[in-house]
């Protein structure tokens, strides 16, 4: 197979995108260039000093390029690309949970406002991005209150024969039951547009002469719901800067970087108001200022979301141009990229800037806190550098049945839950904790050699005996230099009366556990890592343990009848407790008495139900 850098030389030297893979051939960065050949030499050529160049070129083993005609079509496919593959090393604008907006659709006969996460590129208009659900959901209740639209979903619509509670307290127009017009709620909903839009004023002017309408027909009490709503408004708009005494419409850009984390921030200014800010850090930033803006106002300004006229930024992007029509096709009208050079637009930017730098700062001081924590935990155990990807295992079952196991996976000392695992125990029978973590950690470590992940660091929930059996297993697979430690509660500590005591952790190599004090922030990131896991095995014990109607356990015990049965789950709640209670405990319950409950704990201690 022919090396990266003999890869690139063949490369053709015309437009188009090109794709980093690793060994495995997943996708590490995406990328656009005039000149395909030129763009993958600059990266190879180590000539290259920007941050994460380096990491990425280590990684990469093979590079792919999808030839384009034109820089426009570039711009696009890359777009699609990096929302197809996620690539490591581009930038992740959006989460799993993407901001909130609000949508409605003109084109229907009734239309209504929905919240959603998701932007398509229907024929609905789409409001927003809003930074936090509760400020969207205030936003859809002001809205509500000024325009009375339905609210109902379209099932409910077509069904209803009578007016619903908000049409009689005037907050709907009754469209179920035919009392407004589809032209007049039409324009009501056009109306409602105009304040989301930005365009209060326009807004607002609507307003009064709905004031003055409901006032010439003596219905005082609408005219001053109307009144107190105009209010409202005004009062929104005293608080908002003046910045553009034009009263244009434009979305100024800040970008703040150091190394390769940095942050945005996007001010939105309507009727020259300058809106509340949306802020995003940005980690694993590769290229320069101009690329990255590129990308990001690219996969910012999806189809559907509104464009404004103009958007201010502090360099321009690489493809000006084709980025440019692309916004512009999206809009329908022409969208202008603009540095501006001097003047308010000047101080605007550097306003956006300044909040792009306060985010980034507010985020780092707890990121650095969090680095340091790995850091001191990578110390505590010994390791030559702070471990990415960290895996806990446990077990649960109650007296051997229904036994079950869980994985928890953290990544960078965070929680992966799309990583956590579950199992069922298949080859143990009874309680054996220590075969059951046998069987778990071969399962999971065999199929991590056999697909290439392996953990950077094993945890275990358990003391020595646990510990000794990871340590079996990675010696029979091979795996001597995988890291392992195993955490384990102060049980003998607590009953000598020392309540300040706190957890231990255990390795391979220490005769002695490890105590660290309970403020070492490297022992509550295994305390998180460890607690998650066993809340992971707890309830999927539960949910296999109630799906086999365990509870049904007790009926085969002699002497148990459904009164005591019913008195046994009444007073000690389950049948895990039941089973893990002493003999005095389930004597005390009312109308079951010592022979009785020596039955039931020898039930339970033989394993036979």
């Amino acid at each position: 197979m022919p090396s990266l850098r003999e890869r690139a030389a063949d490369l053709p030297t015309s437009s188009g995108v090109y794709l980093f893979k690793n060994a495995r051939g997943k996708v590490l960065y995406v990328g656009k260039a005039v000149n395909l050949r030129a763009r993958v030499r600059q990266y190879l050529s180590g000539a290259d000093e920007r941050t994460m160049v380096p990491f990425l070129v280590s990684r990469a083993k093979d590079v792919d390029v999808v030839v384009t005609e034109t820089e426009k079509e570039a711009l696009l496919l890359e777009n699609h690309l990096i929302k197809k593959h996620r690539p490591k090393y581009n930038v992740k604008l959006r989460d799993d949970s993407n901001f909130l907006h609000l949508r409605i659709d003109l084109s229907q006969e009734w239309p209504r406002y929905t919240l959603t996460r998701s932007v398509r590129a229907d024929r609905a208009r789409y409001f927003g991005p809003y930074h936090s659900a509760s400020k969207a959901r205030q936003t859809l209740a002001f809205v509500s209150r000024a325009y009375p639209l339905r609210t109902c979903t379209d099932q409910v619509l077509r069904s209803r024969s009578r007016p619903c509670l908000l049409a009689q307290m005037g907050r709907c127009v009754a469209p179920c039951v035919g009392a407004v017009a589809p032209e007049d709620y039409a324009e009501i909903a056009r109306q409602s547009t105009l304040m989301l839009g930005g365009r209060q004023r326009e807004a607002i002017t609507h307003l009064r002469e709905r004031m003055h309408d409901h006032a010439e027909r003596l219905e005082f009490e609408k005219a001053a719901r109307v009144r107190d709503l105009i209010v409202s408004i005004e009062a929104t708009l005293e608080r908002q800067s003046v910045v553009d005494t034009r009263l244009g419409e434009r979305d100024v850009w800040g970008l703040y970087r150091e190394g390769r984390q940095g942050a945005i921030a996007v001010l939105p200014v309507r009727e020259g108001l300058m809106g509340q800010p949306l802020a995003r850090m940005l980690p694993a930033l590769v290229g320069e200022d101009a690329e990255i803006l590129s990308s990001l106002i690219n996969a910012w300004y999806a189809p559907g979301v509104p464009i404004p006229d103009e958007v201010l930024l502090p360099v321009l992007p690489t493809d000006t141009a084709a980025l440019a029509e692309v916004l512009s096709e999206r809009r329908g009208k022409r969208v202008f990229l603009r540095v501006p050079q001097r003047g308010p637009k000047v101080r605007l930017v550097d306003l956006a800037t300044e909040n792009a730098r306060v985010r980034y700062l507010a985020e780092t001081d707890e990121a650095q806190r969090h680095a340091r924590a790995m850091g001191e935990l990578a110390e505590a155990l010994e390791l030559p550098e702070p471990p990415r990807r960290m895996e806990c295992f446990d077990n649960s079952n109650l007296q051997g049945t229904s036994p079950v196991a869980a994985m928890a996976v953290f990544i960078d000392g965070r929680p992966a839950r799309a990583e956590y695992r579950r199992y069922r125990i298949k080859t143990v029978v009874g309680s054996d904790d220590y075969a059951s973590m046998r069987e778990v950690l071969e399962r999971r470590l065999r199929r991590g050699l056999d697909e290439g992940l392996l953990p950077d660091l094993l945890v275990v929930d358990g003391g020595k005996g646990q510990l000794g059996i990871a340590s079996a297993v990675l010696e029979d697979l091979g795996l001597h230099t995988l890291p392992v430690c195993g955490i384990v509660k102060p049980r003998t500590e607590h009953r000598r009366g020392e309540r300040s005591a706190t957890d231990k952790v255990v390795l391979p190599h220490r005769k002695d556990p490890l105590k660290l004090p309970a403020s070492h922030p490297g022992l509550r990131i295994l305390q998180h890592l460890r607690d998650e896991t066993h809340r992971a095995a707890v309830r999927y014990h539960r949910k296999v343990r109630s799906a086999s109607n365990l509870a049904s356990a007790l009926e085969g015990i002699p002497g148990v009848g459904p009164k005591r049965r019913k008195a046994l789950l009444r007073e000690l709640g389950s049948v895990e407790a039941v089973a893990l209670a002493d003999v005095e405990t389930i004597a005390a319950v009312p109308g079951v008495g010592l022979g009785v409950a020596r039955a039931i704990k020898d039930a339970f201690d033989r394993g036979s139900i």
